[in-house]
């Protein structure tokens, strides 16, 4: 695949629980590594907790690796805690 191009969509819905620091712009970081990867982010909620954000991302257009990498990338963050990662087939 050449550098800059996207793999194939994928019909899987991924979905991404993210604990982190509450910051004022977290949600923007946070959201900011999906869009390097093309994903197609079809749902973002977001709730403050006793010393942390939830947020909840639900990304379609990502193939396995990619949303791996994306649980890595995000992993790296110093403002994230934790993260999960789900998926289930678009309905």
């Amino acid at each position: 695949m050449p550098d800059g191009a996207f793999p194939p969509p994928s019909p899987v819905r991924r979905t991404f629980l993210i604990q982190a620091h509450p910051r004022g712009d977290i949600i923007l970081r946070v959201l900011g590594p999906f869009v390097v990867q093309g994903a197609e982010i079809l749902a973002v909620e977001a709730l403050q907790e006793a010393g942390r954000t939830a947020i909840r991302v639900e990304a379609g257009g990502l193939a396995e690796g990619a949303a791996q990498h994306l649980v890595e990338r995000l992993r790296e963050m110093p403002a994230v805690i934790g993260v999960g990662l789900g998926w289930r087939m678009e309905a």
